[in-house]
């Protein structure tokens, strides 16, 4: 009998504290216009108007960093963009 109730507050503790199996937020890299020129971050869209103003949009997602930066690199070479405005 004592087995069984040392499994059972085990159980209950970890429940308690938050354990057990969680997933992992991905991290994602994003590739932005702001302003004229490109730039990979990890802030999302709302976070970047927030830092750096109205004048950003969002060009691309990878959930890693080289996937981001290659793609900003084979699709803005020279790291000049615009954003159409969408109002």
């Amino acid at each position: 009998m004592r087995p069984v109730s040392t499994l059972l507050a085990l159980g209950v503790l970890t429940l308690l504290l938050g354990g057990g199996v969680q997933a992992q937020e991905i991290s994602k890299y994003r590739v932005y216009c702001i302003g004229d020129q490109t730039s990979v971050e990890m802030w999302d869209l709302e976070q970047m108007k927030v830092r750096r103003g109205r004048d950003v949009c969002l060009l691309y997602e990878d959930t890693s960093s080289s996937g981001a930066r290659d793609w900003m690199e084979k699709n803005f070479p020279t790291g000049k963009c615009y954003c159409r405005n969408s109002s």
